[in-house]
């Protein structure tokens, strides 16, 4: 037995169970805004808030595709702020989408890739919350 790998297993493991809590965290701030996610499909329009647009953009029996376009928050090149939400019924999860293709992170290493997708999920955990708490006070 190797026991020079078992300190880079644990800290992968840890970083993994990280990207799954804020998974989680992210489905559950979601349910908050849209109530049962399952009633959504693909067309609907949810506004909540006049600067913050969410449209289905796909809807199947295991997923829902939702992309924010945030009018509040612009780019440098003056265009808003968008967010695709991928929502995983069945593990009760969500995930923000990358706007480069997946392939990449599985050529990357394991731990960078996780780390920068707890880092993107740790974003929009924040600007959900953001967005409930400008809900909650309208």
């Amino acid at each position: 037995m190797n026991t020079d790998d078992t300190p880079a297993l644990s800290i992968r493991v840890a970083a993994f169970s990280h990207l799954m809590d804020a998974y989680e965290q992210n489905y559950i701030l979601l349910r908050q805004l849209f109530g049962d996610l399952r009633r959504l499909q693909t067309g609907d329009e949810c506004p909540w808030n006049a600067a913050v647009q969410p449209v289905v953009t796909n809807s199947s029996r295991y997923t829902l595709d939702i992309q924010f376009t945030d009018h509040s928050i612009l780019s440098k090149k003056q265009r808003p702020l968008r967010l695709k939400v991928r929502i995983y019924h069945d593990a009760r999860t969500a995930e923000l989408l990358e706007s480069t293709q997946r392939n990449k992170c599985l050529q990357a290493a394991v731990s960078l890739c996780t780390e920068k997708q707890f880092q993107r999920n740790t974003l929009l955990k924040k600007w959900l919350s953001q967005q409930i708490n400008t809900f909650m006070t309208e």
